[in-house]
C-alpha cells in the first residue's frame, strides 16, 4: 500500500516538474528567442557600439 502511494506521489511530482520546465522554457524563449526582449536589447547595444567605433575610425 505504501509503495503504491509513493509511486503516485513520484508520478505527480514528475508531472509538476514537467509543467514547471515547460513554463520556464516558454519564459526563456520569450526573452532569448529571435524576437525576444533580451535579443533585441543585445542587438541594439551591439549596433550602438559598432556605430560609435565607426565614428571614431572615420574621425581618425
Amino acid at each position: 500500500m505504501m509503495n503504491t502511494m509513493k509511486k503516485k506521489q513520484r508520478g505527480a511530482a514528475a508531472i509538476e516538474y514537467a509543467i514547471l520546465a515547460a513554463a520556464m522554457s516558454l519564459i526563456m524563449f520569450s526573452f532569448l528567442g529571435q524576437d525576444g526582449k533580451l535579443t533585441k536589447a543585445i542587438d541594439a547595444a551591439y549596433e550602438t557600439i559598432v556605430s560609435k567605433l565607426e565614428t571614431i575610425q572615420d574621425d581618425s
